[in-house]
């Protein structure tokens, strides 16, 4: 069984001897493959320097969190990969959490993505959007001491995947059209309900997300509600599950974009032009996203 272990870096030096350091000591043996998205700081010098047996790709420019992950991932395929585990470089994984992952695939039936439990950085509580993607039922089972061992659910965030090599040659990898950085993941666990393929939560098994401080820092970003309202429309239209006309809607925005043009109202034709970008994107990317296939690999 061979795993490989995808991290994308970007200046987080700080993490690194947790992060890359636990799939070192992990139970289950992992070849770890790190693309540095062209970190300003010493990250790949440090790299090479502490940990000499990742095979460490240095990207000359920041590609984002969708498009980094898709080369680890078609790097793990060609190379046999059984399973690829995506983590973040702000997290880490206990001794036994790959093993107990790879069983969720043995105990279970069209499993795509299997993630565990979610903790903080300082093990003192869940990761603060972990809880939102555990079932209402999960609360009850762990009041009454029932010992539920997995959980479906819609989605869980990237920050510890562990994939099949199956799935990945089923619906491929991250969408790029669409996304960049955050909501990637959302459109993916969509894909994959579109395949027949299940989104599990192991709860016997652990990662820490040290993201606490990340936190407050996206919510003082001025621009984050507009590009947020972005990714909102882009994560809701791009859904391959619903039923949406994309070449209507795109119609009745240029028939308005024209109406704005006549009334002079240059702000309003500027919107409606993004709109209609916005939607031609979507529209693509549906259209791809159905077929099966290592789609953006």
């Amino acid at each position: 069984m061979k795993i490989f272990a995808i991290v994308v870096t970007y200046n987080g030096k700080k993490w690194y001897d947790r992060c890359l350091g636990s799939l070192r000591d992990s139970e289950a043996p992992v070849e770890t493959i790190v693309i540095d998205n062209a970190s300003s700081d010493d990250t790949v010098e440090y790299i090479k320097t502490h940990f000499p047996n990742v095979y460490l790709i240095e990207s000359m420019e920041n590609l984002g969190f969708a498009k980094a992950n898709n080369i680890g991932i078609r790097y793990a395929i060609d190379h046999d990969a059984d399973y690829v585990f995506l983590l973040n470089q702000d997290a880490w994984v206990e001794k036994d959490t790959l093993t107990k992952l790879v069983q969720t695939f043995e105990d279970n039936e069209n499993v795509g993505i299997a993630s565990p439990i979610h903790l903080n950085g300082s093990y003192t509580d869940i990761d603060f959007a972990f809880g939102n993607c555990l079932p209402t039922k999960c609360i009850s089972d762990l009041y009454y001491n029932r010992d539920v061992p997995y959980y479906e659910v819609p989605f869980v965030n990237a920050a510890a995947w562990l994939l099949s090599s199956e799935c990945i040659k089923k619906v491929g990898g991250f969408d790029t059209l669409l996304f960049r950085h955050y909501g990637e993941d959302n459109n993916y666990c969509q894909r994959l309900s579109y395949h027949n393929l299940r989104v599990y939560v192991n709860m016997h098994c652990t990662i820490c997300h040290d993201r606490e401080s990340r936190k407050d820092a996206i919510g003082q970003n001025p621009l984050w509600n507009q590009v947020n309202e972005r990714i909102d429309l882009r994560v809701n239209m791009g859904n391959i599950n619903k039923e949406i006309n994309m070449a209507d809607r795109i119609k009745k925005a240029k028939r308005k974009r024209l109406q704005c043009s006549i009334l002079l109202s240059k702000s309003r034709v500027k919107k409606y032009g993004e709109l209609i970008a916005n939607y031609c994107l979507i529209e693509e990317s549906r259209e791809k996203n159905k077929k099966m296939g290592m789609n953006w690999l």
